[in-house]
C-alpha cells in the first residue's frame, strides 16, 4: 500500500517536484509555489528526474547569474569603450588643436621672415638704385670742390652753402686746403645711408700715388642733386682743438674730434659711475695719424653724453655701423668719433675743460645723435 507523501508530483507552475498523497485531490497545492501543479503524477520517485531537475535548476540559476553578469560585464564594457573613445577623441582634438596652433605659429613666423627678406630685398634694390645713379654726381661734386680756385666757386658744390660758406672761408683761414690730384684719386668705397628721414651717399677714396691721402665723404641731396658734407669733409670745428687747449680763442667752442677710453695703469678700463676718456683732432687724409691728446675727462654713465658716447664705443667694439652703414671704420681699433662742445674755464691759474654738451657720435651734418637716446635709457635703468 502506497504511504502518504511517497508519491512525487510535477508543478506545471512552477516546475518544481513535491510530495503529496496518492491519489486524486482537487485541493492539492505545489508545496513550493502553493499553486495548483495541474498534473504530474510518478507513481515511484525516479531518482535520475530528481537529480536531473536539481541540476537544470542549479544550471538554470547559474545561467542566470552567468547572464546577468555578462550582462553587467557587457554594460561596463560598453561603458569602458565609450569614455574610451571620448578620451582618444579628446586627446585626438588636443593633438589637433597644438597642431593648428603650431601649424598657424610657424606658417605666421615663415610668413613674417619672407616678409622681412621682401622688405630687406626692396630695401637692397632701392639702395642699389639710389647708389647707382647718385655715384657720378657725387664724383663731379667731389672733384668740382677739389678744383675750384676761388671759395665762391666751391661753395656750389657743398651742401647747405648759405650757413656754410662763412664758417669755411674761417676755417681755411686757419687750416690748409687739401691738396689732392684729382686725377690719381679713386672711390674705394660708396654705399647709401639712412640718417634721420633722409638718404645719403658715404663713400671711401684714395690717391693711388705713393704715400697718397685717403679719407671718406659724405653727400647729401640737395636742389636736385648730390652735394658734399662739408662739415663733414673737413672735420670742422669751431676753432683748432691744440689752440684752443693751450687756451686760447672762445671758452665755448663746438669739435669734431677722435675720443679714446681713458684706461688705467693695468690698462683696464674703470668701473665706477663715469666713463673716463680723452679727445684727439684728426689728421685729414690720415686716418691713423692722431694729434694732441687732450686731458682726461669725465661723464656720468647714466647721463645722456655718457649713454651716448658708452653706445659709441661699445659699437666700435662689435664691429657695428651707424645708419645701416656697412662701411668698416677708417680709425684705430678703440677710437671714435664724436661731435662736442667743450667750455674752457681758468680758476686759480689752473685751466679745467668741460663736457658741456656731446649732440652726435659722428661727423656728419645732421642733429642726429646716432643712437637712440630714449632707447639707451631703458636699457640702461632697466626699464622693459
Amino acid at each position: 500500500m502506497t504511504k502518504e507523501k511517497d508519491v512525487w508530483y510535477h508543478c506545471g507552475q512552477c516546475g518544481s517536484l513535491f510530495q503529496s498523497n496518492f491519489g486524486f485531490n482537487d485541493n492539492r497545492v505545489c508545496e513550493v509555489c502553493e499553486k495548483d501543479p495541474s498534473a504530474g503524477l510518478w507513481s515511484e520517485p525516479d531518482i535520475n528526474s530528481i537529480d536531473s531537475a536539481a541540476k537544470l535548476a542549479g544550471n538554470k540559476k547559474q545561467l542566470d547569474k552567468a547572464g546577468n553578469d555578462g550582462r553587467r560585464k557587457v554594460r561596463k564594457k560598453r561603458r569602458n569603450n565609450v569614455m574610451m573613445r571620448v578620451v582618444i577623441i579628446w586627446i585626438l582634438l588636443m593633438l589637433g588643436v597644438v597642431g593648428l596652433r603650431q601649424y598657424w605659429s610657424r606658417s605666421e613666423a615663415e610668413k613674417q621672415r619672407q616678409e622681412a627678406i621682401s622688405s630687406k630685398m626692396d630695401l637692397l634694390d632701392e639702395k642699389l638704385a639710389i647708389l647707382n645713379k647718385a655715384l657720378p654726381e657725387c664724383h663731379r661734386a667731389l672733384a668740382g670742390f677739389l678744383t675750384s680756385g676761388t671759395p665762391e666757386a666751391r661753395t656750389q658744390f657743398i651742401a647747405k652753402s648759405a650757413e656754410t660758406a662763412g664758417k669755411m672761408a674761417m676755417f681755411y683761414q686757419r687750416n690748409p686746403f687739401p691738396s689732392v690730384d684729382v686725377g690719381s684719386l679713386h672711390r674705394i668705397a660708396g654705399e647709401v645711408i639712412r640718417v634721420g628721414d633722409q638718404w645719403m651717399i658715404s663713400t671711401r677714396w684714395k690717391e693711388t700715388i705713393e704715400d697718397g691721402a685717403e679719407f671718406d665723404a659724405v653727400f647729401q641731396w640737395e636742389s636736385d642733386t648730390w652735394k658734399l658734407d662739408w662739415l663733414h669733409f673737413s672735420r670742422y670745428s669751431e676753432f683748432p682743438w691744440a689752440s684752443f687747449l693751450a687756451g686760447e680763442g672762445p671758452d665755448v667752442a663746438e669739435f669734431r674730434l677722435l675720443a679714446r677710453k681713458h684706461l688705467q695703469d693695468d690698462g683696464e678700463e674703470g668701473k665706477g659711475t663715469r666713463v673716463a676718456f680723452v679727445m684727439l683732432p684728426p689728421e685729414w687724409g690720415r686716418s691713423t695719424e692722431l694729434g694732441i691728446e687732450s686731458p682726461q675727462f669725465l661723464l656720468d654713465r647714466g647721463g645722456d653724453e655718457g649713454l651716448l658716447l658708452g653706445a659709441t664705443f661699445r659699437a666700435k667694439t662689435d664691429n657695428e655701423f651707424l645708419f645701416g652703414g656697412s662701411l668698416s671704420s677708417m680709425e684705430p681699433e678703440g677710437i671714435v668719433r664724436v661731435r662736442v662742445e667743450v667750455k674752457r674755464e681758468e680758476i686759480g691759474g689752473v685751466r679745467r675743460f668741460e663736457i658741456k654738451s656731446l649732440p652726435a657720435c659722428h661727423w656728419i651734418d645732421s642733429e642726429v645723435p646716432g643712437f637712440d637716446l630714449d632707447v639707451l635709457r631703458d636699457d640702461f635703468f632697466g626699464v622693459n
